[in-house]
């Protein structure tokens, strides 16, 4: 049965993205790229929406933004939900292997994790110019970022298992999928922080990275130099 405090938990993660969302999608807007230029708006201001139902795709609320395009209240949201149902993918198509990559999530090993993580961009980053300048190998580059995603949402939903079990040592028991969902709307909550957030954000990407290079994507043996002597 879910105690109390796993709801509370909840219900408030969800208030805290909520909040933010609107935060980034208005106040900290500008400090976005925009990869497009915005459209140029005359001079004739109509007066703001009733609270009407409007057609879909147009301004429901009114401050909360389209529901389409970048950086908009409902974009934010939508993209932590996709990377939750992605991540709550990885734990039900290899649930063995996200397990075993959880089991060796240590506080000590995140550093070693992350140098992992950072090494392997870097030759991730080296490999692709070099297909790049072959022209050859031009159509490996895709595979490889690929790959590369895949890595990183493995490496992400091993962090939210082991997250979430230390969250059930301290707020009770819960169903594993509870608890890893609780560990990454924490997560993704964190990185929906300006400036401060982002940064959080791709340190932990980078540092899921590792996990999934260390642990051989949760192989049972691991990773380690020894396996070169025989």
């Amino acid at each position: 049965m879910v105690r109390w405090g796993w709801l509370v938990l909840l219900a408030g993660l969800v208030g805290v993205a909520v909040l933010l969302a609107w935060a980034d999608s208005t106040v900290f807007r500008p400090l976005f790229p925009q990869p497009f230029e915005p459209p140029r708006r005359s001079g004739f201001r109509p007066p703001p929406p009733s609270l009407v139902l409007t057609p879909f795709g147009r301004q429901p609320f009114y401050g909360f933004g389209r529901v389409g395009g970048l950086y908009t209240f409902w974009w934010f949201l939508s993209v932590e939900a996709g990377v939750i149902l992605v991540s709550l993918a990885a734990l039900l198509a290899v649930p063995g292997r996200v397990r075993r990559a959880a089991e060796r999530v240590r506080p000590l090993r995140l550093s070693a994790m992350l140098a992992a993580g950072v090494a392997t961009a870097l030759l991730g980053l080296a490999a692709t110019v070099l297909l790049r300048v072959t022209f050859v190998l031009l159509e490996l580059v895709p595979f490889l970022w690929a790959a590369a995603v895949l890595g990183v949402v493995f490496g992400e939903a091993a962090l939210a298992l082991a997250f979430g079990r230390w969250l059930r040592g301290r707020l009770g028991p819960a169903p594993t999928l509870l608890a890893a969902v609780a560990a990454l709307l924490i997560l993704l909550d964190a990185g929906l922080v300006p400036v401060a957030g982002w940064l959080f954000l791709a340190v932990t990407a980078v540092t899921s990275l590792g996990l999934a290079v260390l642990t051989r994507v949760g192989s049972p043996a691991g990773w380690s130099l020894d396996e070169l002597n025989w």
